[in-house]
């Protein structure tokens, strides 16, 4: 089997044309066409079908092309990473982290990496994910670390402690706990609260069992996803609700009450994820 014709097969896929997928290929156009047949004549099944000027994939084409796409996806995802290896002062780092942490916590951590010299020539591609979406990325080789909450159930991926935030209860201005410094878990079991969604991590689960000694939780009001969304329900005094969460400096920006919570487990920490079936880059050691 011919590598090249398995490549301008999947560049003809694409682009279902073949004039355009010869100029991409740098190639002439009766090549390309020869390059097809012998591809149809070795499977014994035509891969492509008329449609007016140009053509279109068949039903086995559309077999084939899942394949061979999977196929070049790994080949360059390899190629990739074997750059990567090659260098440690120059290339590219795909770097995800959570959606909060793009207000303060990340921006510093970009400036203080740019400011040594020596890496100038790294560029970092910036992806906002909930956890389950950057664990899936890593796992599939389109990130190479990430910024996220712990997930358990993770055997291929190595979880290492960088931050720690403080959780606390949020509440409308008006609300009857609002003028509390300081809150216990069973004052918290009268107002419906909002939760996080399972693709947010760990954070649910450390929120649940700060209420077990109550033998009892708050009833849900909704589940969301990202701490900003909270933040704006919550200052509308909606049914009295409340929420727990870390405690973020762009809180600040809503009209809500922060209210400490008694409670010595009351915190969540920020993970660096990384693969453990897949040797870090010295490129992406710069950053960590």
């Amino acid at each position: 089997m011919n590598l090249n014709n398995l490549y301008y097969f999947k560049v003809m896929a694409q682009y279902q044309h073949y004039t355009r997928a010869a100029e991409f290929l740098c190639i002439t156009q009766p090549s390309l066409s020869h390059a097809m047949a012998a591809l149809e004549k070795e499977f014994g099944v035509p891969l492509f079908e008329k449609d007016g000027r140009n053509v279109r994939l068949s039903k086995y084409g559309r077999l084939l092309d899942s394949y061979v796409s999977r196929g070049f996806h790994e080949i360059e995802s390899g190629n990739h990473l074997l750059m990567q290896f090659s260098k440690k002062d120059s290339g590219i780092i795909d770097f995800s982290f959570l959606f909060v942490l793009g207000y303060q916590f990340v921006p510093m951590l970009i400036k203080k990496f740019y400011e040594n010299e020596v890496h100038k020539n790294i560029t970092i591609q910036f992806n906002q994910c909930n956890t389950r979406t950057s664990l899936e990325k890593i796992k599939d080789g389109s990130i190479d670390v990430s910024l996220c909450t712990y997930m358990a159930n993770e055997p291929e991926i190595d979880f290492r402690p960088v931050l720690k935030q403080e959780l606390i209860c949020i509440t409308s201005a008006d609300h009857p706990l609002a003028e509390r410094t300081g809150v216990s878990m069973e004052e918290l079991l009268p107002y419906p609260i909002i939760r996080y969604i399972d693709a947010t991590g760990e954070i649910q689960d450390l929120i649940e069992r700060l209420f077990y000694p109550c033998h009892a939780s708050p009833q849900t009001l909704c589940c969301m996803e990202e701490e900003i969304t909270m933040a704006g329900l919550v200052s509308t005094g909606h049914s009295s609700c409340i929420a727990i969460v870390p405690d973020l400096e762009i809180l600040q920006n809503y009209n809500i009450k922060k209210i400490r919570l008694n409670h010595p487990d009351a915190y969540r920490k920020i993970y660096l994820a990384v693969s453990k079936n897949r040797p870090i880059p010295p490129l992406c050691k710069n950053l960590l």
